[in-house]
This record gives structure tokens, sequence and C-alpha cells, in this order.
């Protein structure tokens, strides 16, 4: 009979045989077949001799065993992994810095004063903090359970994961320096469920505590012992912890002979200082508004530069590395009119339209009563500085203090005035200048690239332009491959603090949008012409010695869109050399290009440069208008877009004018004038300009000659009427441009001279009255050295050449 025996049966008696070592071992097995035979068990011998049926070694056998029983002992440990999320759970910590918290190192500014790239970058922004900085190194979280249990964990960055045991816990966390101490904190309550994940934010505040402030004061001279120094220093909150509360304001006056000021104890937040130098008839002399950071333990140090020769206040700080980062630029630094009223603007966008502005003029708090809506330049809005009679100041900085009014963050932009003397004459008045200081404050539209950043050293202003929307272009100012685009309200309307609008006048600040270092084919360029479109969405800029273009697309706000580069005789553009001149069309769809090399009129089709590359619709070659050409150069020197698709140009080298006509896309008509009126000598022409009021033609003579052209009809285009000497402060000029005065009054203005001359117009655009404007010894007008002049409403911009300045004059 066969019997059946489980297996596990025979492999238990073969282990207690292995074990025990007896000679032989009795075995009794149940077998399922014997109960079903009728015998409930059976008896078996195995000798240990004799298992060889079971297994052939014992040796094999031993290591098996081993084996099962390590086998035993991993799964047990694998079930005890098993259960531990049964009794734990995992957090998953983010921590939210207040505001706009960032990274980067503080650097102090040597004692002293800053280098002249630093120094007038005055819309920098400045915060004084501990000099060691408060960049945040590491986050440090500090668990506790209702036990008394503590769990600590440190974090390379803001986010990490920490696991605890089930239940209820006290969740600190801090963000320390590199030596340890606590910058930002906050705790939050917590329960850890089991076996999951939690994501828990925690928004951290300015860590709490008490700090010190320390002023140092430096001056260029020694104080009047009875002068003194008046102190503010005002609480602002607490980043992160809007319901925070500080101390009552601080004010104090101590004698301008003490070199410092400090105050301990501070609770830690922003706080704004002020601090103003007054006489002692307490006029005010110099003065300025700073923000301070205070933090627990730590002390907040700056260094107050006093320069009693130009009232000034400057604090040189630390790099802010807690700061309030709005989208704001404030108005250039310039030279003023003393006369003039002080309007400085302030572009905030419309994104941080919250934020609460206030006025400083050398540290004594004025009102700013002006503001303008988002539709002066798109996406922003204007608000305005303004001292009335800035003349008792020869020196004037107007800071303008921005603060968030939720997370308490606050910065301060600065602009500077100098304000001087104006050269004056019966019709014209000089307003204010604009140097390579002007390319060192913050650029609205900054991009954050350093090649694009203001060089801090001056260089000649070649050529400007500007449009009917306000914006101003320039070539040079600090660098000769630099093309600047400014912003000018002039000519806006604004309202006042009682609603009321206001025209804004030629004395308000530009504001710089950005500019652009021209680099074509890898090699830097040196732009001498430029041209904006009267819209104000394109912008041409090209060299009188080189064979290059570049044309700008531009939003409503002045940013810039793309760029497009065209390159003589590159990817099928024709060939060409020395520009001139460039002028939009007035529909904006055709640029049309003056050149010297060869002689000749490109014209392009702009009308999609977003989707598009320029297109060459036709070219004129002047050469075609001479039966014989002569075989000098012509010295092409402008060119206008007069009515009706009539073209004027002008040579020098051989004096003539030509007028062609452009339709269909292609050039028609030529015809040319080797003589003004009754014969009169053409002079050397230099500019043209169009009066399209009166279809009247005016072309300067460098030898103080001024050519009047009229229509004569839309075919036989315009031919000169009369021919008027100018004065000697005429001679030398070399640029023209038209000033309408509303409603009525139009003025030619002529630069290039020793003197500015001005042209009256009757109502039919004839001259009748001449007038200049002298160049003074103090040359902050640049009249001596002007290059070219563009008209920018009702009044007119320079640019000054070798002065290295862009002037603004007013025509009246």
């Amino acid at each position: 009979m066969l019997i059946i025996v489980r297996s596990h049966q025979i492999l238990q008696c073969s282990l207690n045989i292995l074990l025990k070592k007896p000679r032989a071992q009795r075995c009794r097995f149940v077998s399922p077949n014997l109960k079903q035979s009728g015998q409930s068990r059976a008896t078996f011998y195995v000798r240990r001799e004799r298992m060889s049926a079971i297994i052939t070694h014992r040796r094999l056998l031993q290591v098996f065993l081993r084996l099962a029983i390590l086998g035993l002992v991993l799964a047990s440990m694998a079930a005890c992994a098993i259960e531990a999320p049964k009794s734990q759970g995992t957090l998953r910590i983010q921590c939210i810095l207040p505001g706009e918290f960032t990274h980067y190192a503080a650097k102090g500014i040597p004692k002293g004063g800053a280098p002249e790239s630093a120094a007038h970058s005055s819309a920098a922004l400045r915060l004084i903090g501990p000099q060691s900085g408060w960049q945040i190194a590491s986050y440090r979280l500090t668990c506790t359970s209702p036990e008394g249990e503590i769990i600590t964990k440190t974090l390379g960055r803001a986010s990490g994961d920490i696991t605890l045991k089930v239940g209820g816990w006290n969740i600190l966390a801090e963000g320390l320096a590199a030596d340890g101490s606590i910058i930002v904190e906050n705790q939050t309550q917590i329960d850890v469920s089991a076996g999951r994940t939690i994501n828990l934010p925690i928004s951290l505040h300015l860590a709490k505590g008490k700090g010190s402030v320390q002023i140092t004061f430096s001056t260029t001279q020694t104080p009047n012992a009875s002068w003194k120094y008046s102190l503010s220093l005002e609480f602002l909150g607490l980043p992160g912890d809007a319901t925070a509360e500080g101390p009552p304001a601080y004010t104090a006056e101590f004698a301008a002979t003490e070199q410092s000021f400090n105050a301990a104890d501070l609770p830690s937040g922003y706080y704004r200082l002020t601090v103003q130098l007054k006489d002692n008839t307490q006029a005010t002399l110099a003065g300025s508004v700073e923000t301070i950071l205070v933090l627990p333990g730590r002390i907040s140090a700056g260094n107050c530069d006093i320069v009693l020769a130009d009232p000034s206040i400057d604090i040189s700080l630390s790099v802010p590395l807690l700061e309030l980062s709005a989208k704001a630029a404030i108005g250039v630094d310039r030279f003023l009119n003393k006369n003039k009223k002080m309007l400085v603007p302030l572009a905030v966008a419309e994104e941080n339209a919250n934020l609460g502005i206030d006025w400083f003029a050398n540290g004594e708090a004025v009102g700013g009563g002006l503001e303008t809506g988002n539709q002066i330049l798109t996406g922003y809005r204007l608000h305005f500085g303004t001292i009335d009679a800035p003349g008792a100041f020869s020196f004037l900085k107007m800071d303008a203090l921005l603060t968030d009014p939720d997370t308490k963050l606050a910065q301060v932009v600065t602009q500077k005035s100098t304000n001087v003397s104006p050269p004056l004459s019966a019709h014209a008045e000089w307003i204010q200048s604009m140097d390579y200081r002007a390319a060192l404050t913050k650029a609205l539209h900054d991009n954050g690239d350093p090649a694009n950043q203001g060089t801090g050293v001056p260089s000649d202003a070649k050529w400007v332009t500007a449009s009917t929307n306000g914006f101003i272009a320039i070539a040079g100012l600090d660098k000769s491959s630099a093309v600047h685009l400014f912003f000018s309200t002039a000519g806006q309307e604004a309202t006042d603090s009682n609603g009321i609008p206001v025209v804004l006048p030629a004395e308000s600040g530009w504001i710089r949008l950005w500019r652009d270092k021209v680099v074509i084919e890898k090699s830097e360029r040196s732009p001498d012409r430029v041209s904006l479109s009267a819209n104000g969405l394109l912008l041409a800029a090209g060299s009188s010695s080189s064979n290059w273009l570049r044309v700008y697309v531009l939003d409503t706000a002045g940013a810039i869109v793309a760029k497009k580069d065209i390159v003589s005789g590159k990817n099928g553009a024709p060939a060409f050399a020395n520009i001139k001149a460039l002028k939009f069309s007035p529909d904006t769809k055709k640029l049309f290009v003056l050149t010297n090399s060869p002689e000749k009129i490109l014209v392009f089709n702009v009308e999609n440069l977003t989707a598009g590359e320029p297109v060459l619709e036709a070219e004129f070659l002047f050469a075609s208008c001479f039966e014989n050409p002569p075989s000098s150069s012509l010295g092409m020197e402008d060119l206008a877009l007069l009515s009706d698709g009539w073209i004027a140009a002008c040579s020098s080298n051989i004096a003539r004018i030509f007028l062609v006509h452009y339709s269909d896309n292609q050039f028609s008509s030529a015809t040319t004038y080797a003589s003004g009126a009754n014969g009169e000598s053409l002079g050397d022409p230099k500019s043209i300009v169009f009066d399209e009021q009166n279809t009247l033609m005016y072309v300067l003579g460098y030898s103080k000659k001024l050519h009047v052209f009229s229509k004569i009809d839309g075919y036989t285009g315009y031919q000169p009427v009369s021919t008027i000497s100018l004065t000697n402060e005429f001679d030398k000029a070399r640029s023209l441009a038209l000033a309408r005065i509303y409603p009525s009054s139009s003025f030619l203005v002529a630069g290039g001279g020793q003197s500015m001359g001005i042209i009256a117009l009757d109502a039919a655009g004839q001259p009748i009255a001449q007038s200049s404007l002298a160049s003074v010894d103090a040359n902050y007008a640049g009249i001596a050295s002007i290059m070219n002049i563009a008209a920018l409403g009702d009044t007119i911009v320079a640019a000054a050449g070798t002065s290295g300045l862009a002037s603004v004059f007013n025509i009246f």
C-alpha cells in the first residue's frame, strides 16, 4: 500500500534527528490515505544513515535551514517597516518670504562717496541695514509635540520634507543668516495624519526683537556752529505682519557739529528716516529721506555725506536685500532753468497703483499735486513732485518714497536738478538739459542687460528725434554706440489735487525708457542718425559713415518689441552706405532713406515688422537727374517728405535741390533747382522743413540763406517763391525745425552756429522777423555745438554735439 506523508512532516522529523543527533529516531506520521484505509497512524523508522531518500547530504540541509531562518528574520523586519506609516506622517513645508525678499549679498559703498557710475545712479534703490547683510543662508524647522518632544531639521532652501509621528505639532520656521542670526520667522499648528504627506506653506515675517541704528555724518566743510540737524525716525511696519505696531515717531534736533546719530532698542521693522540741515533761521539747507531695516540684535549703519557747497545729503548704503520691487522710474537728472517750476515725473505701473507716494525736496516733505491717467503712457500712471520756486536752491534733490500698504515694504527713487540762470532772447528760452547722467537713472523698460546700463562717461549727443506722443530718441550721449529713448510729458494733460485739468509745461522732466547698445554682426556700431515715426511706434537708426540700418518696433509704452537690422548687400539688401537722413511716411508704412554712397533714396515697406522683415520697394539714383553726372560726390544732406507724393532732397557739394515724385511703389518725374527765387544762390543747402498747413517748403543754406518753395500743383510740384538773407547769428547753421505754437504762431528755428536762430512766420508761413538765442560761457544749453534740432510739440529739443547735452527750448 502506498502511504502518503506530507513533506513538512518529513522535514520536521529530519530536523529533529539532525539537531539531537540520535542513532535512530522514530517518527510518527498521520497520513490521509491511512485514514481512508481504516488505519489511524503509521509508524516509520528513519535512520540517520539511511536518510538519502529525504535529503542526500546533511550539510546541504543545514545551509537550507539557515537560509530559511534568515528569510524569516528579513520578512519580520520588512513587516515592521511596512507597519511604520501607520504611526507617522510627512509634512512638506514651504517657507514663504515677505514681499520681494531677494537673495543678493550686501555690499557697502566706501566712505567718502561712490564711484562716478554709482554716484549718479540716483534712481538706484537704497536701504540702510546691517552691514553684514541679511541674506537667508538656511532655514531651521523646530517641531514640538504636546508631550514636549522636540525635533529639529535644517533646510538649505525654502522647502523640504520632515517626518513626524501622528498627532498635533507646533512648527516654528526660521530663516537664518550665515552667522546663525534669525532674519525671518513664524510658527503654526498642524495635525500629522498617519501615512499621509501634507503640504504646509508657512508665511514668514521679519523676526521680532530689538536692534540699533547708527548714522554717521561726514561734511565737506565744518558746519556753522549755529546750524542744526532736524531728524525724524518713523516706524513703517514689519514686513510679513501687517498687524505689527511700532513705537511712535521719534524726532530730534541737535547741533550740526555732531558727527553721528544713534538709536537703540528699536523694534525690528522698516523705518523712514528724514534728515534736514537747517540754518539759524530754520531754513532748510539740505536734506534726505531714506528707509532703514532694523533686525533683532543687529546694528543698521549708514554713512551720510553732506556737501555744503552743493546743498544735499547723500547716504552711502548697502545694496538692499529686502526691498519693494515696484515697476517704477523717476525723471532723469538734469540742468534746469532756475526760474521755472520744478516738475519731476514718476511713472508707476498700473499693477502697483495701490502704492503710497510721498515726495521730499532736500529732505523736506512736499506735496505732489499733479497726476495723469494711464492713457499718456499705456500701462503706467504718472505722478509729479512739484516746487513752484526751485531757484532758491542751486541744487535740488527730489525723493519719491514708495510704500506698499500691505507688506510695508518701501523704496526710494531720486531725481537731481542743478538750477542755473538761462540764456534769454525775445522769442526763445532755454528750459533744461540732460547729459550722460540721464543714462544712469533707472530705465522704465530695463531688461537687466549690463551692456545697456549707462557708462558714466560723457559722449557726443549726435542726433535727436521726437514723436507726437512724447518719445525722444538720442544717438550717443554716454557712448558712441548707444541709442536712448526718453519720454516727455510736455504738452500732455494732467489734473491737480482739485481735479482741475493742467497742461504740463516744457520744464516737465524726462523719464528714461531704455538704452540699447547697437551691435550688428558682432560689432559695435556708431549711430549718428535717428528718426521716430509720428506715432512713436517705429524708430530707425543709421550711420553717416557706415552701411547698416536698424529699425526698432515699439509698443505704446515705448518698450522694444522687435529689432530689424539691414546690412548693405546682405540677405538680399541693396548696396548702400553713409546714411544722411531717415524719414517715415505719415502713415508709418514706409521708411525713406537718403544715402550718400551711392547718392540715392531707398524706400522700405515697414508695415508689418513684428511678423516679417523690411522689404525694399524702390530706389532712386540721383545720377539719373543728369545727362553727365558730376564726377565728385553730390554731398547729399537732407530729405523731406512733402504732400501728394513729392520728396525733396538737397546736395551741399553742388548746391542743388531735387524734387522727385513717388507713388504706386515707383519713382517718376524729377526736377532739379540750382538756385532760389530770382536766381539767388542756394548757399550750400543743409536742411529742409515742410509746412503742411501752408504747403510751403523751407531750405536752410549754410551761408545765411533761407529759401521758400511753394506748391504749384500735384503734377509739377514746388517752385522757389522767395529767398531771405539771414543775420550773422544764422551763419554755419545746419539744422532747421518748424515750431508751431498753437493756435496761430509759427517759427522756424535754426541750430548749428554760435547762436540759435529764430524766424517768426506770419499766418501764411512767410518770414517776418529774425532773432537769436546766444550761447553763454556756462554752456548748460549747448547752443554752440548743436548737431540737429527737432520739434517736440511747441518746444524744440536739440542734440548739442560735443557738449554731450540734449537741450529743450521754449519758443514764444
